[in-house]
């Protein structure tokens, strides 16, 4: 063969070739030939029939044993009982059982209804009876009845003809023709009554003649009175099939249809879950107009949660008409209905229909030993749960929580939750501030906790040693390698500043008043300033506040609604003004609704110590929780035993900063005694008036010249009549001194000392001055001493 040229597939002489690959795989001897090969012989087919297979024994089950068939009441359980199991025997006989008991349930009630068998029947007389009777019947009646009427008038008109005295003749022709109609009258009725009696046997025979056949052949065929009485429930059973269908209007008939399904008229806990969605669904579409394209309904142990999924629609409207969904569902707790904005999409939310004790899943607060967790575990420390028993732990480390709600809604009772976590930490040091009950809200906490302040100079301590702490820490982290953030550990312990009756320290620090600061030094901040300036500065240091409040909105806290900005919210009962301030606008209609809860009154519960927390990723939907609770002889004898165990103490560092400062009522011990700044109740001035008053023989009155004079002898240089300018610079007067200074003494106090006319000693008119008995009762003295 000639050589081949691969790439033109040509012959050395121009020729064209077939191009020859050989395979890796091929024999090398093999060549190419020209013959036609051989025919490969054809495939050989058995015929021979398999033999069967073997047969395959077992139970054969049917599709109607396997399917799962209807399930009317939505209970019926999930395991097949085609699977012979223990468990699905048993779910199965439960099932069936209860089936049996709600059939006759209702066919006893249906008793009382115009299907009941004794109503069906006595119906059913009647409608054979009126058959029976028939048109011709009621024909005969009405003709009988024409004619007695006519034979009446007859009989008149005869007498009025008889007696008449004028127009005679006229009456006797009216008497002839009423006689003549009455006598028409007659024959048709007896016509009449003829005809009904014909086609009445007629239709009696067709009608009771087989029902006595049947009462016959039972005395005759069956011992006598036995068959007799089968007979009777024999003809019963046609009447009350004849008589089935009520004489009822349709409004009336689907009424009636709706209470022989079962559909309940009200709410309660031992309803089935379909009953309870047909009751809820007409509640929604009918009565509240909400388009629901599908709904899912689950029992729970404390109600039932419905999973809804909207038609073109958000839940706003919803959360709008809980009342009126309340109002249509007879037997729900008035507030109780809870609304929760699904995070999956816009028309998607869950629905919650408590019962009575919605919260029997929350336990007890759980029992810590002393020193037992760690600030970093803080958001694992349980002090809530909700209703199905998910548990409620709020961060604490470098974080700043406020709890909000009105009177009464179990702010306290939130707060010794959140204690019983705090005091039980290694590497915390908690104080606390109460102006407005005295520390009672910290209950026995208080013997566990580093400082108590109950007065307004307690606190300034508290929170002074606070900010101080606060704002060096920084200082000290690269020196300790704590990077960016101070790290709590029990050689170097967080701080929460616990902060109970908010209001009350905002109006405490409203009636502070301070000297004025000598020229470069800075003004004292007041109590709230203080609060908030812990919270700006201080969290780096892990210096953070617990604060609990009436509200957030300014009429309550003045102008401190920067507590509406803190990072954990927990929300109890509260207003609209407080949920739109710290959840925003449109929050309700996700469902956040603290304002449906209901604040404890007298010895009744109700919503006390339920909050809504709003803290990160983790509580970011609107659900309710309730605090655990704990008596007060368990929550005295953990608080003895971790003070006992001994409080956490400030490190050496840090201590540093606050030298010399002595922390009020540690261990919620009685506040200082010897503090003569808080025994005094009569501000220092009044007390230095009324001892000018007492040198000059207690005059009636001063003038403000005489006034501001003798306190400029006594005070010559705080009274510098030189130190006191207008805005616009000119020099103020005697007069005006002493005003603008009782009027700022006094402001704090709610008093007012104004000038009134008073007589002096030995003058015969009236001046006008600051007389002594105003000033008496200004400081509570007896007038007649």
């Amino acid at each position: 063969m000639n050589e081949t040229d691969e790439r033109t597939a040509e012959t050395g002489r121009g020729e064209a070739g077939a191009k020859v690959i050989r395979l890796p795989f091929a024999d090398t001897t093999s060549e190419i030939s020209d013959t036609p090969a051989p025919e490969a012989p054809a495939p050989r087919i058995d015929m021979t029939k398999p033999e069967p297979p073997a047969p395959v024994e077992g139970t054969v089950f049917t599709a109607d044993q396997w399917e799962l068939g209807e399930d009317p009441e939505g209970d019926a359980p999930w395991i097949s009982p085609a699977l012979r199991t223990t468990e699905g025997r048993t779910a199965r006989r439960a099932y069936v059982q209860r089936q049996a008991r709600r059939r006759v349930r209702r066919w006893a009630a249906r008793q009382w209804t115009p299907r009941g068998i004794v109503p069906t029947t006595v119906r059913g007389g009647v409608r054979v009876h009126r058959w029976v009777r028939g048109v011709e019947g009621k024909n005969a009646d009405a003709a009988k009845r024409r004619a007695e009427m006519l034979a009446l008038e007859s009989e008149r008109a005869a007498r009025r003809a008889q007696f008449a005295l004028l127009q005679r003749d006229a009456k006797k022709k009216a008497a002839d023709v009423a006689q003549q109609e009455s006598s028409m009258a007659l024959v048709q009725a007896t016509a009449a009554i003829s005809t009904a009696r014909s086609k009445f046997l007629q239709r009696a025979a067709a009608a009771y003649l087989p029902m006595a056949g049947i009462d016959v052949a039972g005395f005759v065929f069956i011992d006598g009175l036995i068959g007799v009485g089968a007979g009777v429930l024999v003809n019963l059973a046609v009447l009350a099939r004849v008589g089935r269908r009520p004489d009822m209007s349709p409004e009336e008939l689907e009424e009636l249809e709706r209470t022989e399904a079962g559909l309940p008229d009200r709410f309660e806990m031992g309803m089935t879950p379909r009953a309870f969605e047909a009751m809820l669904h007409e509640a929604l579409t009918v009565d509240l107009g909400i388009a629901v394209h599908s709904m899912q309904v689950h029992p729970r142990n404390w109600g039932f949660e419905v999973q809804l999924v909207l038609k073109n629609q958000t839940p706003e409207k919803l959360s709008d008409g809980l009342a009126l969904l309340e109002a249509c569902l007879p037997g729900v707790r008035t507030n109780s209905a809870l609304l929760q904005q699904s995070a999956q999409a816009r028309n998607e939310c869950t629905l919650r229909i408590p019962g009575d004790d919605p919260w029997k899943a929350v336990p007890q607060l759980p029992y810590r030993a002393p020193k037992s967790i760690s600030t970093h575990d803080l958001h694992k420390a349980q002090i809530g749960a909700d209703m199905s028993g998910r548990i409620l732990a709020l961060p604490g480390k470098r974080t700043t929580t406020n709890t909000v709600g009105k009177p009464r809604s179990g702010k306290s009772t939130v707060l010794r939750a959140r204690l019983d976590a705090l005091t039980a930490t290694d590497d915390r040091i908690i104080v606390g501030i109460d102006l407005g009950s005295y520390g009672a809200g910290f209950g026995p906490y208080r013997k566990c906790m580093a400082a108590v302040a109950r007065t307004p100079a307690e606190a300034r301590t508290v929170l002074e040693w606070a900010l101080d702490i606060g704002m060096n820490r920084p200082k000290l982290f690269s020196r300790l390698g704590m990077g960016g953030n101070w790290e709590a550990s029990p050689g170097y312990p967080g701080i929460t500043v616990v902060v109970d009756e908010f209001p009350a320290l905002v109006t405490e620090a409203k009636r502070e008043t301070f000297p004025k600061p000598e020229e470069g030094a800075e003004k004292p901040m007041r109590l709230d300033e203080l609060v908030r300036q812990v919270f700006l500065t201080s969290a780096k240091s892990d210096v953070v506040l617990d604060i609990a409040t009436h509200s957030v909105t300014k009429e309550k806290v003045g102008e401190n609604t920067w507590i509406s900005e803190v990072p954990v919210q927990a929300m109890g009962a509260c207003d609209r003004d407080d949920i739109v301030q710290i959840a925003g606008k449109g929050a309700m209609a996700e469902g956040w609704r603290p304002d449906r809860l209901v604040p404890a009154m007298g010895d009744a519960l109700n919503d006390a110590s339920v909050l809504y927390p709003l803290a990160g990723a983790d509580y970011c939907e609107p659900i309710p929780y309730r605090a655990c609770i704990v008596s007060d002889e368990e929550a005295d004898r953990r608080a003895t035993e971790r003070a006992a165990a001994g409080l956490c103490e400030l490190d050496a560092e840090s201590a540093a900063f606050v030298r010399g400062v002595e922390l009020p009522n540690p261990g919620g011990s009685e506040p200082w005694e010897n503090d003569e700044d808080q025994e005094e109740t009569v501000p220092v001035l009044l007390r230095v008036i009324r001892k000018i008053y007492r040198g000059l023989s207690d005059p009636s009155g001063l003038t403000e010249d005489e006034l501001f004079d003798a306190l400029h002898e006594v005070e010559p240089d705080l009274w510098d009549l030189e130190k006191f300018v207008t805005e616009g610079g000119e020099r103020m007067t005697k007069g005006a001194v002493v005003a603008l200074v009782l009027g700022k003494v006094l402001a704090p106090r709610a008093q007012k000392w104004g000038k009134e006319s008073y007589r002096p000693k030995g003058a015969k008119g009236t001046v006008k001055g600051y007389r002594l008995l105003d000033l008496k009762r200004l400081i509570g003295e007896d007038e007649g001493s």
